[in-house]
C-alpha cells in the first residue's frame, strides 16, 4: 500500500527527542504508558510522520491533535478502531492516513482532514458503506479500499475529481459502478477483482503439477503485495516461482484471481504465468499456491515505486534505466501498447497497474508488461466497458508522460492537470507537433469517451517513422 513507512521503532529515550520529525511506535512497549502521560503529544513540535500501527488502539488521547501544525503522514494500521477518531480532522497538514486491518464498517468525510488528505488506506477493515460525504475529499488523490464489505459506490464519489489510483478489489459490489465515478478526468489506476460485477474466469488452461515445481527459498528474485518471487525450476527448466502469501489481504486483491488473470494473458511482450499450482487448505478443498513465470535474464525495472512525495505516481526512473536514449523510450511505448492492446482486444482485462516500475526490461533490452495483481476482467458488452479501457488509457499516457520527462527533458501535452503538476513543464522542451503530439494529446485529456483504444493507439504509432525500428526490436528473442 505505501512505502517503506518510517525508521526503526524507537525506545524511551527517542519518544523523549522533541525535535523529532519521525517517529515509529509501532508495537510499542513504552507508548501505552506515555500515552496517558497528560500533554505528551505536545511536546513534538516538528513531527511530520508517526508510525503507530499495531498498538491495540482503540481511540487518540485528546491532545494528539497538539500535531495538526506538523504532521503530515500516519500510520494507524492494525489496530482496533471502530470509528476514525474526531481528533483526526483536526490535523489540518495531513496528507497521507492509513488504518489498514482495523474495524472501521464506514468511510465517512466526517472526521477526516479534506483540506489536505492525498492517500487514504483503508484496506482490509469492515467497511460496508461509503457515505456519499466522501465527496467533500476534494485533493483525494489515492483510495486504498480492497477487503472491505462494500457492496456499491456512490456517485458523489465522482466529486473528487484528483482521484487517480482506486483499490476496490474483494468487496461484495454487485450493482453497476456510477458513471460519476467511471469517468473522473484523472482516473488511470484502479482494481475490482474479487467482486460480483467482474469475472473470474475458471480455466484450467495453464494449471501443472506441483510436484514438477521446485525453488530455492534463498535466492529471492523480488517481493510483491501478494507473494514472493524465487529463483527454481519447473520441469527441469530454469524458471521463477512466485508464491502467494497465505490470507494475503494486500491492495490489489487475491491470489486467485491474479491466477486467474495469468491464465488468459498470453503474449510475447507480457510477462505472465506459464503455469499455476495448487495445493491442499484447511478445508478439504484447493487453493492457489504459486505460479511458474518466465525467468528474465538481467531483467530491471523501469521505475521507482510512487513516494510519499508523488503518490500516485512513479517517483523517479530505477538505479537500471536512468539514461534511456530516444530509441529506446519510443521501444518501450511501442512494446506496452502492443502489449496492451492484446490483453484488452482478446482477453478484456485491465491491468490495473500500469506503471513503469512494473515495466521490466531483460538482458536483450526488450521492454515487457508485468505484474497483474491489479488485475480483472471486464464485460465485453457492457455499456461501461470502454470507459475501463479509456481508464488504462490515461495510465498508458502517465507512462509516456515520465519516459519523455525523465529521459528526454520533454513535456507532453497534458489538458488533465495544471501544466507545472510536479514541475513537468518547467524548463523543457515541449514536444515536437505531429502525428504523436496530437496522439498524446487524445490520450492525455479529461474526457475519457474522446481518449483512442489501445487498437487505436497502436495502429497510429504503426503508422508513425519514428517507431519504425521499435517495431523490430520486438523480434529480438
Amino acid at each position: 500500500d505505501t512505502p517503506a513507512p518510517l525508521a526503526e521503532s524507537c525506545d524511551e529515550s527517542t519518544v523523549s527527542d522533541n525535535d523529532a520529525t519521525e517517529l515509529n511506535l509501532s508495537s510499542s512497549t513504552v507508548l501505552s504508558d506515555r500515552l496517558r502521560t497528560l500533554d505528551f503529544w505536545g511536546q513534538f513540535k516538528r513531527l511530520k510522520k508517526l508510525d503507530l500501527n499495531n498498538n491495540g488502539l482503540t481511540a487518540l488521547p485528546s491532545d494528539f491533535q497538539a500535531l495538526a501544525p506538523s504532521l503530515e503522514i500516519l500510520f494507524l494500521g492494525e489496530n482496533k478502531f471502530k470509528v476514525i477518531p474526531e481528533c483526526i480532522g483536526k490535523l489540518h497538514r495531513l496528507r497521507m492516513l492509513s488504518f489498514r486491518g482495523n474495524c472501521l464498517t464506514e468511510l465517512s468525510s466526517l472526521n477526516l482532514p479534506s483540506s489536505s488528505l492525498v492517500w487514504l488506506i483503508l484496506t482490509n477493515n469492515q467497511i460496508s458503506k461509503i457515505d456519499p460525504n466522501v465527496g467533500a475529499l476534494k485533493l483525494l488523490r489515492k483510495l486504498m479500499l480492497s477487503h472491505n464489505k462494500i457492496t456499491s459506490v456512490p456517485p458523489e464519489i465522482g466529486e473528487c475529481k484528483d482521484l487517480e489510483l482506486i483499490r476496490l478489489a474483494s468487496n461484495e459490489i454487485h450493482v453497476p459502478l456510477p458513471i460519476e465515478f467511471l469517468t473522473l478526468p484523472k482516473l488511470a489506476w484502479i482494481a475490482l477483482a474479487g467482486n460480483p460485477i467482474t469475472h473470474c474466469p475458471q480455466t484450467r488452461e495453464k494449471e501443472i503439477l506441483k510436484s514438477s515445481v521446485s525453488y530455492d527459498e534463498s535466492d529471492i528474485l523480488g517481493y510483491g503485495a501478494s507473494g514472493t518471487v524465487y529463483r527454481g525450476k519447473h520441469n527441469g527448466k530454469d524458471v521463477a516461482v512466485k508464491i502467494f502469501k497465505r490470507q494475503s489481504c494486500g491492495s490489489d486483491g487475491n491470489p486467485e484471481d491474479e491466477a486467474a488473470v495469468n491464465a488468459l494473458v498470453d503474449h510475447p511482450l507480457a510477462v505472465s504465468a506459464h503455469g499455476v499450482f495448487l495445493s491442499d487448505d484447511n478445508e478439504g478443498g484447493k487453493i492457489h499456491e504459486g505460479m511458474v513465470m518466465e525467468l528474465l535474464q538481467g531483467a530491471e525495472a523501469l521505475g521507482k515505486v510512487p513516494s510519499f512525495t508523488t503518490v500516485a505516481r512513479d517517483a523517479g526512473p530505477s538505479d537500471s534505466a536512468k539514461f534511456l536514449s530516444k530509441e529506446e523510450c519510443l521501444s518501450i511505448v511501442w512494446n506496452v501498447a502492443t502489449a496492451l492492446e492484446h490483453v484488452h482486444s482478446s482477453a478484456r482485462v485491465v491491468n490495473g497497474d500500469v506503471y513503469l516500475h512494473n515495466i521490466l526490461r531483460c538482458g536483450e533490452g526488450v521492454a515487457k508488461v508485468s505484474d497483474w495483481g491489479a488485475s480483472f476482467v471486464y464485460d465485453g458488452d457492457a455499456d461501461d466497458s470502454a470507459l475501463f479501457e479509456a481508464i488504462e488509457t490515461l495510465a498508458f499516457g502517465r507512462l509516456v508522460q515520465d519516459l519523455f520527462d525523465w529521459h528526454l527533458d520533454v513535456a507532453v501535452p497534458d489538458s488533465t492537470e495544471p501544466a507545472d503538476f510536479l514541475g513537468r513543464s518547467r524548463g523543457k522542451t515541449t514536444l515536437e507537433r505531429g502525428p504523436f503530439y496530437d496522439l498524446i494529446s487524445l490520450i492525455l485529456q479529461p474526457q475519457l469517451l474522446e481518449r483512442p483504444s489501445f487498437g487505436c493507439i497502436k495502429e497510429k504509432l504503426a503508422l508513425m517513422p519514428e517507431f519504425e525500428n521499435a517495431k523490430l526490436s520486438t523480434t529480438k528473442p
